[in-house]
């Protein structure tokens, strides 16, 4: 049972090393060719599609990684979750269809890029999102790194024949990530083994999503807002330049993101199913993965914080050189982030749903209340500032209410 545990452990490493290592190379690639203004308007339809994908698994995915055992593993519940992301969607491309036809592109001067293109981009995105997560919530890793390994090497390869041919632009760029979603996301169908006759809709399914998902829908639009809300408004006050810079730093900390999904794919599913046989075990599971995150939030955070300056030119280019401070605040809010996952994790495990809520309520109403003079008064430090407290007065409160 624990070679097992080990074996499934080392391969979901080795998918999130091949899904982050894909992102950090393709925003590295982007960062430097499409240039710090049009990475900034990259960056806000990304956070745009983030924000989507925030819902999408709040109402799907999140409450699919614990209920595989509720519904016995049912071929119909698989299919009954893949009908709903259909559902979700062809909401975003008649969205996308709607919105280019308005005077929207108008009003935030993005004349031309084809929202047409970047509803594909969040429909791809997200249907390659919700099956590599069904896979690792059904513990079917191997085809996880598999459509991964595909859509990664489509991004890559893509990107750099766009910029040896001198092609590389927004519209471009998009339809090449739109293509390798696309592609994935076909095999990942065929690999599922979801059947038409599966694809059925079941009162039953539907009132368990809807019961665990409507806290958990609220909180993401919390938790979105909360976590990125200093980031959008850093871009509307300080110029799209600094969203940009925002975003490729937040791209720099890739390898703790794969740590960080690690925990919500596989070690929350993993424990949960612990903690209905055995909660000793459950938490005894938690502690021993904690410890060995731990270190390698050490080995990436200590160099990040001394040599900051040196990382931001490395990855983006000597015209981010002058956010390296920025470099600096994201390691102490990740430092915060990770501790916070020893609160975080149980609050998921248990359902603690209206708690987990009102933890993101409480992060949502300080950054209402503190972003305009924060932004203000000290620029994108204080934004780093405003995220760092945000994390603090959520997991605070969580913590409070574990005890």
């Amino acid at each position: 049972m624990l070679k097992r545990l080990e074996e499934e452990r080392n391969l979901v490493l080795i998918n999130q090393a091949i899904f982050s290592g894909t992102s950090f190379a393709v925003t590295a690639l982007l960062a430097h060719f499409l240039g710090i203004e049009g990475f900034g308007i990259y960056s806000s339809f990304i956070l745009a599609i983030y924000l989507l994908m925030s819902m999408s698994n709040a109402l799907i995915i999140q409450p699919m990684q614990v209920s595989f055992a509720r519904f016995d593993n049912a071929p119909e519940y698989r299919g009954f979750t893949l009908l709903a992301q259909l559902t979700v969607g062809f909401i975003i491309m008649a969205g996308a269809i709607l919105l280019e036809f308005t005077s929207v592109k108008t009003w935030f001067n993005i004349h031309s890029i084809n929202l047409f293109y970047v509803g594909t981009l969040a429909t791809c995105w997200l249907f390659h999102d919700y099956f590599r997560k069904l896979f690792l919530a059904t513990q079917e890793i191997k085809n996880t790194i598999v459509v991964d390994c595909i859509m990664g090497c489509i991004q890559i390869f893509g990107i750099i024949g766009l910029v040896v041919t001198h092609r590389l632009n927004l519209d471009a760029t998009i339809l090449i990530i739109s293509a390798s979603y696309t592609v994935s996301s076909l095999v990942s169908l065929f690999l599922s083994k979801i059947k038409i006759k599966h694809i059925v809709y079941r009162s039953d399914f539907f009132q368990y999503h809807k019961k665990e998902g409507s806290f958990l829908f609220l909180s993401s639009l919390l938790q979105w807002w909360s976590s990125n809300l200093f980031v959008v408004t850093s871009g509307l006050f300080l110029g799209v330049a600094a969203l940009g810079a925002f975003r490729l730093v937040q791209s720099m900390f890739g390898v703790l993101n794969l740590l960080l999904q690690t925990y919500e794919n596989y070690v929350l599913p993993k424990a949960a199913k612990l903690f209905a046989s055995s909660k000793a075990d459950s938490i005894s599971y938690l502690k021993n993965i904690t410890k060995k995150g731990g270190l390698l939030f050490i080995l990436v955070l200590v160099p990040l914080f001394l040599l900051s300056e040196q990382a931001i030119v490395l990855f983006g280019g000597a015209e981010y050189a002058e956010y390296h401070n920025v470099v600096k605040g994201m390691v102490l809010l990740y430092c915060i982030i990770y501790i916070g996952y020893s609160a975080r994790l149980p609050i998921r495990i248990l359902a603690l749903n209206k708690t987990f809520f009102f933890g993101y309520c409480i992060s949502f109403l300080f950054s209402i209340l503190s972003f305009n003079y924060l932004l203000h008064q000290f620029g994108i430090a204080g934004a780093i500032a405003g995220l760092i407290t945000n994390q603090i007065l959520m997991i605070s409160y969580w913590q409070l209410e574990l005890n």
